[in-house]
């Protein structure tokens, strides 16, 4: 009898001593799932768990930035001022930042900007 209680005492405290296998289990049971009783295999189960979860969470995040898009509004007729505007948007572009005021104050004075 002496042997039986020495056993249990020692299977008790390798138990006790692995820490890590007992957050597998506390992570597990918080997730849902029950542990199967190999070290192995739970942290297995643990990781993929974990993984699925992660990528649902990003799947997630990802929707929430689709949803909050806005939708362009319906292009009409394109008129003499939104092609000069367009025109002259793309050759100040390569102009320097003098020539670029001196565009924008043009645009000013003739009411299109």
């Amino acid at each position: 009898m002496g042997m039986n209680v020495n056993a249990l005492g020692q299977v008790a405290t390798i138990v006790a001593m692995d820490s890590e296998y007992q957050r597998i289990i506390r992570e597990l049971r918080a997730l849902g799932l029950e542990p199967t009783g190999d070290k192995a295999t739970d942290k297995a189960m643990l990781e993929a768990a974990k993984a699925k979860k992660s990528s649902q969470s990003n799947c997630e995040i990802q929707t929430q930035a689709v949803d909050n898009v806005k939708e362009p509004e319906k292009a009409g007729a394109i008129s003499n001022t939104d092609i000069a505007k367009e025109e002259t948007a793309a050759a100040a572009q390569n102009m320097t930042g003098a020539e670029q005021l001196a565009q924008l104050n043009k645009l000013k004075i003739l009411g299109l900007y």
